[in-house]
């Protein structure tokens, strides 16, 4: 439990230092200058600055760029963080990213440009492949037969931390303000919070958690007597189910850090509200993490008692296709079709949806390749960001208008729900198919009254018994 808990605070406090800039932005963007009305903003007073910002074109530019910097990094380091766990172990890469952040998070407080808020953005989202770690670190410390409702839990309540982030950085900013700082002191100063909970928390993971249950971690607990190298990788890739999943994930957790980065900003520019009551909306987004994705791993847990990887399956696919229909009608909402009550609904809706699918898709991933989990593992959570990254810039840069990027969005997530029924095992059967029937359901012509006889159940070993029976 240890272990849980260090590998689910560890990904948690990764998210608020990872998107501490997301919230902050209508503030920041006017302090450093990008709104395209920034000779205009100079002249209002300080209070005022913030709700005249105009930024559309070359500042929502700017902000995208961001945007995309802010998951484009943690695709390279999720990637190849299956070989760096298998050398090191979770408990040892854990404080590496985490001290890393906290050196580029104190950094990032003093940036006085647009390019170097991109620059920041970029080597911070190395935080975000804590969550490799937080998936692999349980998957060797419980059972095959839970692990979907771990993970779902651990990785939900890690992905609360993008909620979380949406209240906090907001609150702590209003904090220094009523104090009598000014706008540029008090975000920057706001940046030190994750610093000081990353400090605590890799003290914490140093001298209280450990590998495994016996210790330290060794790679033959995989089955294995080498670390991965390169080849590995290519070879994992090159299974089309493992492809399909990476995918799969950047639909619904791509979608996730999306929506991480814009949703205040969408909150503030489209329905007027307020910087702190937009963060509190968005916090409704992140909230849906306390139960929605230990609810997808659960779900796909029952389904696989009764169907097999036939259910896991089944629920995977009905996961994302409601996800797709929910983020489609979240972008037909603005102020004359019920405003931001209407759209913070529709908005929970799509969030358990989100949720429930990275759930379903993490309780899939141990079956795909075993002896190979911590690259099955790392891709697939690279295939997440990477997901982020092709969304923001082909639905979210370049398209003016405040609502077709989510419609957009919405097609992407239905193409790779749809490829869910394409995936296949021998063993395992798909969604079509469940080889477990057979071994179940014998032919008729093996029920009849067997013609030769058999010794009588008495005189047979009780353990004959059970397997006749198996």
């Amino acid at each position: 439990m240890r272990a849980f808990w260090g590998a689910t605070l560890g990904f948690t406090f990764a998210f608020i230092g990872w998107f501490a800039f997301a919230p902050l932005l209508p503030v920041v963007r006017v302090d450093l200058g990008l709104c395209d009305n920034n000779a205009v903003i100079q002249l209002l007073p300080e209070d005022e600055r913030v709700e005249a910002c105009v930024c559309k074109k070359q500042c929502k530019s700017t902000i995208a760029s961001a945007n995309i910097a802010a998951v484009s990094f943690d695709v390279a380091t999720r990637f190849f963080l299956g070989s760096v766990i298998e050398k090191f172990g979770p408990v040892k890469t854990d404080c590496m990213l985490l001290s890393f952040g906290a050196i580029v998070v104190s950094i990032s407080a003093f940036i006085q440009s647009g390019s170097q808020l991109i620059a920041a953005r970029f080597f911070v989202s190395c935080l975000g492949s804590t969550f490799v770690v937080n998936q692999f670190w349980n998957f060797i410390m419980f059972n095959n037969k839970i692990i979907g409702t771990v993970n779902g839990t651990a990785g939900g309540w890690g992905n609360l931390g993008g909620g979380l982030t949406q209240v906090l950085m907001p609150a702590i900013y209003a904090l220094w303000r009523s104090f009598g700082l000014s706008l540029s002191m008090s975000w920057r100063l706001s940046m030190f919070f994750p610093v000081s909970l990353y400090v605590v928390l890799v003290a914490w993971l140093w001298f209280c958690t450990q590998d495994t249950t016996t210790g330290k971690f060794e790679i033959s607990m995989l089955g294995k007597t080498r670390r991965a190298g390169p080849y590995d990788y290519l070879r994992v890739c090159m299974d089309y189910r493992v492809f399909l999943m990476i995918f799969q994930y950047s639909s619904c957790f791509g979608a996730e850090l999306v929506f991480n980065n814009v949703l205040v900003s969408h909150f503030v520019d489209l329905f007027d509200v307020d910087l702190l009551s937009a963060g509190a909306l968005a916090m409704c987004f992140g909230g849906m993490n306390l139960f929605a994705r230990s609810l997808g791993g659960v779900a796909s847990d029952w389904a696989s008692s009764r169907f097999g990887m036939q259910g896991r399956l089944w629920i995977h696919f009905l996961s994302l296709f409601g996800e797709a229909i929910f983020l489609f009608i979240f972008g037909c909402i603005d102020k004359s079709t019920g405003g931001w009550p209407v759209a913070l609904v529709v908005l929970i809706f799509f969030s358990i949806f989100v949720n429930m699918s990275e759930g379903t898709s993490y309780a899939i991933v141990p079956y795909m390749i075993p002896q190979d989990l911590a690259i099955v593992s790392a891709v697939v959570g690279a295939g997440g960001t990477l997901g982020a990254v092709i969304a923001t810039w082909a639905f979210y840069k370049y398209v003016q208008d405040s609502l077709l990027p989510f419609k957009l969005h919405a097609c992407y997530v239905m193409f790779w729900a749809l490829t869910v029924p394409l995936m296949r095992w021998e063993t395992l059967g798909s969604m079509w198919h469940n080889p477990a029937k057979k071994l179940v359901e014998a032919p008729a012509s093996q029920k009849e009254e067997p013609k030769v006889p058999v010794p009588i159940a008495e005189e047979q070993p009780k353990h004959a018994i059970e397997e006749a029976q198996l």
